[in-house]
């Protein structure tokens, strides 16, 4: 009797502690307030191209778990971004752009949020999978936040567009030519 009573406790605690560790579920929603702008460089100038916040969906379901002390762990938490949403100013700049992120063939810009750890108050690394052109990639880069009913998070991710195997136009002979690095800038409001 006593070995089933003890079977029964480790069972109960078991349950409790995988509760414990279980993805919690939440639905956030991105407002319109929200900036994304990828920003690239040529030999001659830099140019930018701004994604139109209306090509998101409002609502994201979130899940996550909190596994250790300041990092937070997410699953399915992904950001589609149309590759139509980016206007880069003029319509060559725009075509060049599409022809480099081969958007025909992979209409969207996936950006995967894996995990974030807390560095200080509002200052946090988050790792995340890049999916360009059908290559995706980990990066880590720093995220400054701030939580709330409203919460703001901004920060700058460098890319090398080498590690997604894509070719940058040249222009004018190959006069004119993409810089291998280019930066994602994103300022997003969230309502949580």
């Amino acid at each position: 009797m006593k070995n089933v009573l003890l079977i029964i406790m480790l069972l109960f605690f078991s349950a409790f502690t995988y509760a414990q560790n279980s993805f919690q579920n939440k639905t956030v929603k991105i407002l319109p307030k929200s900036e994304l702008t990828i920003t690239g460089d040529t030999n001659i100038k830099s140019f930018d191209c701004v994604f139109d916040m209306g090509y998101l969906q409002k609502e994201y379901p979130l899940h996550y778990i909190i596994d250790a002390p300041g990092r937070m762990r997410f699953k399915n938490a992904i950001l589609s971004l149309d590759t139509k949403g980016f206007d880069c100013g003029s319509q060559p700049i725009n075509n060049d752009f599409h022809k480099l992120i081969q958007s025909e063939k992979y209409p969207q810009i996936l950006i995967e949020l894996l995990e974030m750890r807390l560095q200080k108050p509002g200052f946090a690394n988050a790792v995340v999978n890049i999916t360009i052109a059908g290559t995706r990639k980990e990066h880590t880069f720093p995220v400054e936040f701030t939580e709330g009913g409203i919460s703001n998070i901004k920060g700058i991710l460098l890319l090398d567009i080498k590690d997604f195997k894509l070719k940058p136009p040249k222009k004018l002979f190959g006069m004119i030519v993409v810089k291998d690095e280019i930066e994602i800038d994103f300022k997003l409001v969230v309502q949580n």
